[in-house]
């Protein structure tokens, strides 16, 4: 299993209303333009993301789940799906200091067969996934300060 994690501060947004414009699946597609390679809307909240990493261009698929607001936490719930790329990814909520504030986690978990995901790691699909991965959280982090102007 493979993890990759990226944080973006939204200062002055509480995380209510962070989880609001998260929640809706239709806002997905302004975290994820300009982080991949190709973008294919299939309807809100599911996407086909082309990666052109090596050694070979993958496509993956981007599925909005589930908000999850149990045990005191606020998450909203991805499934992604693609040749080595399988897996789920979160965005998790948490209230900084002052409380106008908001820390959001991109925390993905990709799985399947460790050893062909560790070679495609090495052969640049790892480079190509820290760069979406941190675009689509800072995506987030302009289009919800956007949002509350």
């Amino acid at each position: 299993m493979s993890v990759y994690t990226n944080d973006a501060l939204i200062e002055g947004v509480r995380r209510d209303d962070v989880l609001a414009w998260l929640s809706e699946p239709k806002n997905h597609v302004k975290i994820l333009e300009g982080a991949w390679d190709g973008l294919k809307e299939n309807g809100p909240g599911n996407y086909e993301l082309q990666c052109n990493s090596k050694p070979r261009a993958r496509e993956i698929k981007y599925s909005f789940e589930r908000v999850d607001e149990e045990h005191g936490g606020r998450r909203v719930h991805v499934g992604l799906e693609g040749r080595h790329v399988n897996g789920k990814l979160q965005y998790s909520l948490r209230t900084m200091k002052p409380s106008t504030n908001t820390l959001v986690t991109l925390h993905v978990d990709l799985y399947g067969n460790g050893y062909l995901l560790m070679v495609a790691e090495k052969l640049g699909l790892r480079e190509r996934l820290d760069k979406a991965f941190a675009t689509m959280v800072e995506n987030a982090r302009r289009e919800i300060l956007a949002a509350k102007k």
